[in-house]
């Protein structure tokens, strides 16, 4: 792994929230299985869906590059009827776009299956209104967020 965390506020927030149900890790993608899914149903096709360990950890920079995320704040925490599903309820805070310095007050509903102290399953819901906003419109957003990029 990068000598970095790509995204320390989304790592802070999953070990502060999910506690001994994840593995002790450093970062957000050692937090994940190897085979990992990771989706985000409001993003558009082609950057929505992520399989792997290695295409999350390539994936987090670019979030990193384009939105400066100072703070997640959890604001509900559910654990289901499935002992190995949380729902997690989290907001920025004191956040802004890299490139137009606006600001990124994106709220998420994160649906997140752990097993064997691993994230198997993550489902990322968050406002691309938001996002886009932060990022100065479409031509301000990443192509991988676009969907340009396979």
């Amino acid at each position: 792994m990068p000598d970095t965390d790509p995204l320390p506020a989304l790592t802070k927030l999953l070990k502060e929230s999910l506690g001994d149900l994840l593995d002790p890790a450093d970062s957000f993608p050692e937090m994940c299985a190897e085979d990992v899914v990771f989706e985000a149903p409001y993003a558009p096709a082609g950057s929505n869906f992520l399989k792997g360990q290695a295409a999350v950890s390539d994936y987090l920079p670019v979030v990193r590059e384009h939105y400066d995320i100072q703070e997640l704040a959890e604001t509900a925490f559910y654990r289901t009827t499935d002992p190995e599903v949380v729902i997690l309820e989290f907001e920025a805070r004191n956040s802004t776009g890299r490139k137009t310095g606006l600001p990124y007050d994106q709220r998420y509903i994160n649906v997140i299956r752990v097993r064997d102290g691993k994230i198997v399953d993550y489902r990322d819901y968050w406002n691309p209104v938001v996002a886009l906003s932060a990022a100065g419109g479409v031509d301000g957003m990443p192509d991988v967020v676009k969907g340009s990029v396979a």
